[in-house]
């Protein structure tokens, strides 16, 4: 072999391992897309059942809350106005 065919030889050898690892750079890259993607999408399902539960919350915190609800556990209870003297105030000493 000359020397001429040596360096077309290692010429050859060399684009192809470039090509090889630029072509397993570009499939690692892509599996890592779609990793993220998928984690995304994860975030994106748990981030809306969250809203949604907040939400939900929102709604029943305001319906517990509300006069009737409140009038009807007291109802319940037994408990009334407070008559006069039954209220002690504590100051606050911080």
């Amino acid at each position: 072999m000359s020397k001429a065919d040596k360096t077309l030889l290692w010429m050859i050898l060399t684009l192809l391992g470039g090509a090889l690892a630029l072509g397993l750079g570009a499939v690692w890259l892509n599996i890592e897309r779609m990793d993220v993607a998928y984690d995304l999408r994860t975030m994106e399902k748990s981030l809306g059942q969250k809203e949604d539960l907040a939400v939900k919350l929102t709604v029943e915190r305001n319906n517990l809350a509300s006069p009737y609800q409140l009038r009807k556990l007291a109802d319940r209870l037994e408990l009334g106005v407070a008559a006069p003297g039954q209220i002690r105030r504590i100051a606050d000493t911080r």
